[in-house]
């Protein structure tokens, strides 16, 4: 049997969605809540999903809209990436409970971001062990007892040839 095609069908049927930070083809970063073949659908190439351990979405801008109704979750350390209307791409990580600071809430995230000119934004899976890491500095406090690590994913930005 065909059991990808019998997935498919049974997500669809079901209407099962995730909330979804991911580039299409042409580099522009779509943010939102869909299925997998609605992900396909944009032509998304490189995706991710997260959902907060509260159950709220990734999404915090929508076409230059705040998604309020995802602006909960406390505060905690915090990652998200954005796009502004020109292409350019924001990378966001802010440490969080530490003896300097609590960390940061979904809708400081969302100011971060449209204050930078965010168009589409989404929160990652940022947490206390999210590293920043520019021309072989960290550029922020890891707050893991063990401090900086090697971790499997990344984001990873090189100059245009």
């Amino acid at each position: 049997p065909d059991y990808e095609a019998i997935a498919r069908k049974v997500i669809a049927e079901i209407g099962y969605t995730v909330p979804v930070v991911g580039f299409d083809a042409d580099h522009i970063l779509h943010v939102g809540t869909m299925t997998a073949d609605e992900a396909l659908a944009q032509g998304l190439t490189d995706a991710v999903s997260f959902r907060t351990h509260d159950g709220l979405a990734s999404s915090l801008i929508i076409n230059g809209e705040v998604q309020s109704k995802n602006l909960g979750g406390g505060v905690n350390p915090r990652t998200a990436i954005g796009q502004c209307a020109d292409g350019s791409v924001l990378l966001l990580v802010l440490d969080g409970r530490s003896i300097n600071t609590l960390g940061a809430t979904m809708q400081d995230v969302a100011d971060i971001m449209l204050e930078y000119g965010a168009v589409n934004a989404g929160n990652l899976d940022g947490g206390a062990s999210s590293d920043m890491y520019f021309n072989g500095e960290y550029v922020n406090v890891c707050n893991t007892s063990g401090g900086p690590r090697g971790i499997p994913t990344a984001v990873v930005v090189m100059p245009a040839q």
